[in-house]
């Protein structure tokens, strides 16, 4: 086996955020078969940062995130190995749209997505609850949109309850689910729409699924599972959606309006321009396995195996 990466970088359209930093990963498992898959760490949210995982791969002692790589690698090198693309004859479930800041969205804007066939908008809020409360609350009422609010487990179970309670029920039927509403050390006791990601808490029904971070297994528990990416490279992404469709169609009365389509996030590059989106559902790129044939043969790769 051989091995080799790309490291790439990916820039924030947000002013003063510093670039996301990845590597795209290429495997040669036996003569003449390859795959190719993204490695993509958060040492935000715990993990180890992507020098570990790069030694994790060149001494094939792999971390749980490379492990992962390797797994899309194989699926991918399978699907080129018999020169078919990894999404023929599987539908690519539509996506919410996602926003990181609620304080600068306007009405207009969501009159536009919805023309666009958006029904469902993903925020990130917890960081000025009051604020970003009262600007959810304006724009809930100015639509007929499902929102998703994500706390990123920033609250405390007294805020987050305090919080819910006060919410308009007029609102609160605006609300499709909130994800990780509490911290991951507290359990929340009130009845809702919660939904659980990074914080692995138990009292959610609802499952955010991240295919880089974790097989599409156990969920039966669950009532709903929506799948999303973590703001990967798009290679990844389309990982992602694969993951999606496959699951989706083998469990089609579970299929959801999911987060796979993430426009207007990072700066455009090849890649992004390649993974089309217009509206709410991805359109994957031709070639063989996930896809990206030309821009994957362009790149500088490293070997490290």
């Amino acid at each position: 086996m051989k091995i080799w990466v790309h490291p790439y970088q990916l820039r924030p359209r947000v002013p003063h955020v510093q670039p996301r930093m990845g590597v795209l990963v290429k495997v040669e498992w036996a003569m003449h078969q390859v795959g190719y898959s993204d490695l993509h760490p958060w040492p935000e949210f715990g993990e180890q940062p992507l020098d570990a995982h790069i030694d994790s791969l060149a001494k094939v002692e792999f971390t749980p995130l490379a492990e992962m790589s390797m797994e899309f690698n194989y699926i991918d090198r399978e699907f080129r190995l018999h020169k078919r693309n990894a999404f023929l004859g599987m539908i690519v479930p539509r996506s919410h749209r996602l926003v990181f800041d609620i304080e600068t969205l306007q009405a207009p804007q969501l009159t536009q997505w919805q023309k666009d066939g958006f029904t469902h908008i993903k925020v990130k809020m917890g960081r000025d609850l009051k604020r970003e409360t009262e600007a959810f609350t304006q724009l809930a009422y100015s639509s007929n949109l499902l929102w998703r609010l994500d706390m990123n487990g920033r609250l405390s179970e007294k805020d987050f309850t305090d919080w819910w309670k006060k919410l308009d029920d007029s609102v609160r039927a605006r609300i499709d689910f909130i994800e990780d509403p509490v911290n991951k050390d507290e359990q929340l006791k009130v009845p809702g729409p919660w939904a659980d990601d990074w914080s692995k808490q138990k009292f959610a029904k609802i499952r955010v699924v991240k295919p880089a971070r974790e097989a599409a297994e156990e969920l039966i528990s669950y009532d709903r599972v929506v799948f999303t990416h973590g703001l990967e490279h798009s290679f990844g992404q389309a990982c992602a959606a694969w993951s999606a469709a496959n699951y989706y169609g083998q469990h089609p009365k579970k299929t959801e309006v999911c987060g796979l389509a993430a426009p207007d996030i990072y700066e455009p590059d090849d890649f992004t321009r390649a993974w089309s989106c217009e509206g709410p559902r991805m359109k994957p790129t031709p070639g063989f396995g996930f896809g990206f044939d030309e821009l994957l043969e362009k790149l500088k790769w490293e070997r490290i195996l």
